[in-house]
């Protein structure tokens, strides 16, 4: 008598589903992240592709089951369901992660009191408390560096464009109001679009620049994007501040100093 081996059903629509669900993460995420589609198009095909991804799962877990109980054949189906279906529940898991480990950054600043002016963005993000964002950024405070304002604003500058962001203004100083405030666009890993602005304005050491950075549109929770991105910013443009004190106090001390009769005349008697 012939055994009839069959193919779980299970195992089946686990694979197919995990498949599908993979390809509608990775072909939106492509299209987000070369500004193909608009945010809020990605983020329901996000919820689609992880909905599906958990779906693929739990099929191929049951179809580990099942084939462990009937002796069917399907192992390789079952398991691309759960591996993929593992792989389209990760930007989900990571982004439970970051929301838990860090406070929404949707609208920071270094000057609470007077952020710099944004141009595009309409921030609508809950009450951010400072404390908690200093907690999870604190390097996100205002910079006063013993500098003319002149070359901060030049090194603030070519950092801006060295990481690509896209310059939508500069606000040049008035009469009243002594301060220079560059807008820019900055895209996200994944495509979404922030603003940032900097603002440098003379102070009593030198000069002094505040940072402001939104999520272009309304969301919820940035996951810290906003916050990440102007600390860094801040820590590379302490870098170079260094860099550029070092270099002038080094051309400073490479100037001759001129000697009274250095140059093989005999000073003259007074």
């Amino acid at each position: 008598m012939r055994i009839l081996v069959r193919t779980s059903r299970l195992a089946i629509w686990g694979r197919r589903l995990a498949l599908f669900g993979f390809a509608v993460l990775l072909v939106s995420t492509g299209l987000h992240m070369f500004g193909q589609i608009a945010s809020p198009v990605f983020e329901i095909a996000l919820v689609i592709g992880t909905a599906i991804g958990a779906l693929a799962f739990a099929l191929g877990v049951a179809a580990y089951v099942t084939l462990w109980v009937s002796g069917d054949k399907g192992w390789g189906p079952a398991s691309v369901g759960v591996f993929l279906g593992l792989v389209c529940l990760g930007p989900a898991l990571a982004a439970l992660a970051f929301a838990r480990l860090y406070p929404s950054s949707a609208d920071v600043t270094t000057a609470v009191d007077d952020p710099p002016r944004l141009v595009m963005a309409a921030p609508d993000a809950p009450q951010i408390d400072p404390e908690s964002i200093l907690q999870s950024f604190p390097n996100l405070i205002t910079r006063i560096y013993q500098i003319p304002p002149e070359a901060l604003f030049v090194l603030a500058q070519d950092l801006l464009r060295a990481n690509g962001w896209t310059v939508l203004g500069i606000a040049e100083p008035s009469q009243v109001d002594n301060r220079v405030t560059v807008n820019a666009l900055r895209r996200s890993l994944l495509g979404w679009e922030n603003e940032i602005a900097f603002r440098v304005a003379a102070s009593p050491m030198g000069a002094q620049i505040d940072l402001r950075s939104a999520s272009l549109g309304p969301v919820y929770h940035d996951l810290g994007d906003n916050g990440r991105a102007i600390e860094a910013f801040l820590l590379a443009l302490d870098d170079r501040v260094n860099a550029y004190i070092r270099d002038n106090l080094a051309m400073a001390d490479d100037e001759p100093i001129a000697v009274p009769g250095s140059s093989g005349e005999e000073p003259q008697a007074q």
